[in-house]
């Protein structure tokens, strides 16, 4: 008996995400369950559907792509999830692969390779590009975000992206005092005293534009 590879595909972008479905739509074992367009669909999505693999984008409405993988690998640790973004930074990559995303994949790949990708989360393996593996090897990860706690880069990436305390305690699912608590954190460990200096720091390591 072949296999079945069940997915949930999280895209903002309608055109993209039928784009992708239309991709895997040519091999006979993937099955999409169900299409979400932002990250707070996604995780009722996945409980409900219990897919295979995840294919999520980084940045959607509601509820990002970091707090997302944190939701599900909650609910279900044994989520295979792969991200499929136009983000090349290294920052990134090396945040999703310490979030514990299974594969990071760029949306300039063709189908064939997409579909490889999630053959391998599927069997167990992690896929992320080589220039990640190379800096895990060498240790020559992004210096300034390495002292940050999980917690405390979810806080800095939506710090950076405008959310207000308030809202981002409600992202994480903490109390509004908790979430001011982590972002004095992630401030004093930049040495910096305001929201627009972490933007600035955020421009110069090109993961906010």
């Amino acid at each position: 008996m072949s296999r079945r590879i069940t997915l949930v595909i999280a895209d903002d972008h309608t055109l993209m995400r039928q784009g992708v479905v239309r991709m895997l739509d040519v091999y006979d074992d993937i099955e999409v369950l169900a299409e979400c367009e932002d990250g707070a669909e996604l995780t009722k999505a996945v409980i409900r559907h219990q897919p295979d693999v995840i294919l999520m984008d980084i940045a959607m409405p509601r509820m990002n792509g970091l707090v997302a993988i944190e939701k599900i690998l909650l609910q279900r640790p044994e989520a295979k999830v792969l991200v499929l973004t136009m983000h090349n930074e290294l920052e990134y990559m090396e945040a999703f692969y310490h979030s514990g995303a299974a594969g990071y994949l760029l949306k300039d790949s063709t189908g064939e390779e997409l579909y490889q990708a999630i053959c391998a989360v599927y069997d167990g393996r992690r896929i992320f590009p080589e220039e990640l593996e190379d800096a895990l090897k060498s240790g020559n990860v992004t210096p300034s975000l390495e002292h940050l706690t999980r917690r405390e880069r979810e806080v800095f990436h939506l710090v950076v992206q405008g959310h207000p305390t308030k809202e981002i305690g409600r992202l994480l699912n903490m109390a509004t005092k908790t979430a001011e608590h982590h972002r004095g954190k992630v401030l004093q460990k930049f040495q910096v005293t305001s929201t627009a200096e972490l933007i600035r720091i955020a421009v110069k390591m090109k993961i906010y534009q």
